[in-house]
């Protein structure tokens, strides 16, 4: 006969397994949870300092280098192309030719609905001479607000953003503009539709 220690042996084997699963899909559980929270931090992080589709940017009044008042985040037709630079930047410097397409091809490819500007994070002056000698035809704005650049996730640059009437943000790239993609991505966004939308301007401090 089995003497008590092998019958209890045997009855608790059972449940020594059992509890081993638990613990493993415990930890399983556990270290998924764990690569989720991570995943949303990464999210979240991104969501604050990376553009993104649908995101919502202010309306900010300011003053192109021709004197003209411009207010970025606000379209004066169906869409606002914004295109943020550094003349110091080399890929902004290596974007310079297909940016100048895009804005060739801005008007026939939204129907005349659509304006482009460009935002030079530097001074007047240094963005005037750059604009001139990459022959930029549309408007640029200089601006050291790094504050109200960050609004539009700025952070990086360069970065192109249409924004539609509603003040949200239709196509975003951000990095060098050197393949077709990029000029393609600004002229599908342009071509759909829109409807207008009224808001409030925020002068620029």
């Amino acid at each position: 006969m089995p003497t008590d220690s092998r019958v209890v042996s045997r009855r608790t084997l059972p449940l020594l397994i059992a509890a081993l699963a638990l613990a493993s899909a415990l930890v399983v559980a556990l270290g998924w949870q764990l690569h989720q929270a991570r995943e949303n931090q990464r999210w979240l992080a991104q969501r604050a300092t990376q553009p993104y589709i649908g995101m919502y940017v202010p309306r900010i009044a300011m003053t192109s280098l021709d004197g003209a008042s411009r207010t970025l985040g606000q379209p004066e037709r169906d869409y606002q192309v914004l295109y943020f630079f550094t003349t110091g930047c080399p890929h902004c410097r290596a974007s310079a030719p297909l940016v100048k397409a895009i804005a060739a091809q801005l008007d026939a490819a939204s129907e005349g609905r659509a304006e482009m500007l460009g935002v030079a994070l530097d001074p007047a002056a240094a963005a005037g001479a750059y604009a001139r000698e990459h022959g930029f035809a549309f408007p640029v704005i200089a601006t050291q607000d790094r504050r109200s650049a960050m609004l539009f996730r700025a952070r990086n640059v360069p970065l192109l953003l249409v924004i539609g009437r509603d003040g949200r943000v239709r196509y975003a790239r951000v990095g060098a503009i050197n393949t077709k993609e990029g000029v393609n991505g600004v002229l599908t966004a342009v071509r759909r539709k829109e409807a207008s939308a009224a808001g409030p301007t925020t002068k620029e401090s």
